[in-house]
C-alpha cells in the first residue's frame, strides 16, 4: 500500500507564507523607489546605483554568517529581532538627512536583510515535510512573487500622491503586521548536541557539497542583473515601446508555474526540472538578442519565466534536500551566495560586453553561458552516474 504523503498546508506554514508576503510587500513598495528618495535628499546621479546597491553587496558578504546562525540560534528569535531592524531602518530613512547617515541606514538595513532573507526560508522549512520540500519552496517563492508584482506599482502610487516619507511609513506599518503575525506561529527550537553548538566550522559558513548548485544558480541570477539595468536601454536602441512589459509577462508566466512545479520536482527529481530549464532559459534570450518588436520581447519573457524562474527554486530545494536538516540555514544562504553573485556581476558583464560589441551579441553571449551551464550540470550527472550517484 503506498504511503499516503503529509499535507503541506498547516496553519503555520500559511501563516508563514503571509509573513513572506507581507516582508516582501514592504520591500518592492520602498525598494524601487530609493534611487528617486536618493535624488530629493540632494545625493548626484551618478552616485543613487552606489548607495541603492549597497543594500545587496552588504548582504551578499553578511550571508555566510547568516546562515551559521540559522542553524544554532532560535530562528524566531532571529527573524523577530532581524525584521524589527528592517522595520527601523526602513522608517529612519524618512527622518535622516546627511549622506553619511543614509549609508549608516543602509549598511545596517542590508545586515539585517541578509539574516532575514536566509533565516526566513529555513524557518519556513521546518514546517515544509521532507517529501513537499520543492512543492513548499515554490509557495514560499510566489508569496514574494506577488510582493514584487504589487509592491512598486502601490509604492509608486503613495509617492506620486502622498510623497516619499509617507511611502518608508507605510512599509513600517506592513512590517509592523508581518512581525504580529510572526508571534502568532508555534515554533519549538531543536536542541543541538553541546559539541555541535560549541564547534564553529567552515561548513557553518559554506556549503562545499553545494558547489555545483552554486555554480548553476549564479548563472540563472546573472541574467537578472542583466535585463533589470539594461533591458530598457536595449528596446530604446531598436525603437521598441512598452517593452516594461517584459516584467509584467515575466512575472504572471512565474505566477502559472510555481504551483505546479515543485510538485514535480518532488515526484520525479531535480533533473526533470533543470535541464528544460537551462534550456528554455537560452532559447528565451536567444530570441530576446534578435528580438526587433515587442512580440518576441514577450515570448522571450515567458521563456526566461520559466526557465530561470523554475530553475533557481529548484536549485534551492535541492539544496535543503542534500544537507541535513539542522544545515537547512548553510543550504540557503550558500544558494542565496550563488544568487547575490550573479546579480552583482550581471550589471558589470552586460556593460562590458555592451561597451565592447552591442546588445545583441551581450545576450548571445548570455545564451552561451546558459548552454554552458547546462553541459556543466549534464556532465556532472554523467560523471556521478558513473560512479553510482546521481546528483
Amino acid at each position: 500500500m503506498e504511503k499516503e504523503k503529509p499535507e503541506i498546508w498547516s496553519l503555520r506554514f500559511i501563516l508563514v507564507i503571509i509573513v513572506n508576503a507581507l516582508n516582501g510587500l514592504a520591500m518592492y513598495i520602498s525598494n524601487p523607489i530609493f534611487a528617486n528618495y536618493l535624488i530629493i535628499k540632494g545625493v548626484g546621479f551618478e552616485y543613487t546605483g552606489i548607495i541603492s546597491s549597497l543594500l545587496s553587496w552588504v548582504a551578499l558578504a553578511f550571508r555566510p554568517f547568516s546562515g551559521a546562525m540559522s542553524d544554532r540560534l532560535n530562528k524566531k528569535k532571529l527573524l523577530i529581532i532581524s525584521y524589527s531592524i528592517v522595520g527601523v531602518c526602513i522608517l529612519f530613512y524618512a527622518f535622516v538627512n546627511s549622506v553619511p547617515a543614509i549609508i549608516a541606514v543602509r549598511v545596517i538595513h542590508g545586515i539585517a536583510f541578509a539574516v532575514s532573507g536566509t533565516i526566513s526560508m529555513s524557518f519556513a522549512t521546518t514546517f515544509i515535510p521532507k517529501e513537499s520540500t520543492a512543492e513548499g519552496i515554490s509557495y514560499l517563492g510566489l508569496s514574494i512573487l506577488l510582493g514584487s508584482m504589487i509592491g512598486p506599482q502601490i509604492g509608486k502610487l503613495i509617492f506620486d500622491k502622498l510623497g516619499i516619507n509617507m511611502v518608508f511609513y507605510i512599509s513600517t506599518i506592513i512590517t509592523l503586521i508581518c512581525l504580529l503575525v510572526l508571534t502568532l506561529i508555534e515554533y519549538e527550537h531543536p536542541i543541538r548536541s553541546s559539541k555541535l553548538q560549541q564547534e564553529l566550522r567552515m561548513e557553518d559558513f559554506f556549503a562545499k557539497e553545494l558547489i555545483l548548485y552554486v555554480v548553476l544558480i549564479s548563472i540563472l541570477s546573472l541574467g537578472n542583473g542583466i535585463i533589470s539595468y539594461y533591458l530598457v536601454d536595449f528596446g530604446d536602441s531598436r525603437g521598441i515601446d512598452n517593452i516594461a512589459l517584459f516584467f509584467t509577462v515575466y512575472s504572471i508566466a512565474m505566477l502559472f508555474m510555481k504551483p505546479f512545479v515543485g510538485k514535480i520536482q518532488d515526484k520525479l527529481g531535480v533533473k526533470v526540472i533543470l535541464y528544460p530549464a537551462f534550456v528554455v532559459y537560452a532559447i528565451g534570450i536567444f530570441i530576446l538578442a534578435k528580438a526587433k518588436s515587442l512580440l518576441p520581447c514577450l515570448i522571450a519573457a515567458v521563456f526566461k519565466g520559466v526557465g530561470q524562474g523554475n530553475g533557481t527554486p529548484a536549485i534551492q530545494a535541492e539544496s535543503v534536500k542534500t544537507l541535513s536538516p539542522e544545515r537547512s540555514g548553510v543550504a540557503i544562504s550558500t544558494c542565496f551566495i550563488g544568487q547575490d553573485i550573479g546579480n552583482a556581476v550581471g550589471p558589470i558583464f552586460a556593460s562590458f560586453i555592451v561597451k565592447k560589441t552591442s546588445y545583441e551579441n551581450m545576450f548571445l553571449i548570455y545564451s552561451g553561458l546558459l548552454i554552458i551551464g547546462l553541459i556543466i550540470y549534464l556532465s556532472f550527472n554523467i560523471y556521478k552516474n558513473r560512479k553510482g550517484k546521481l546528483v
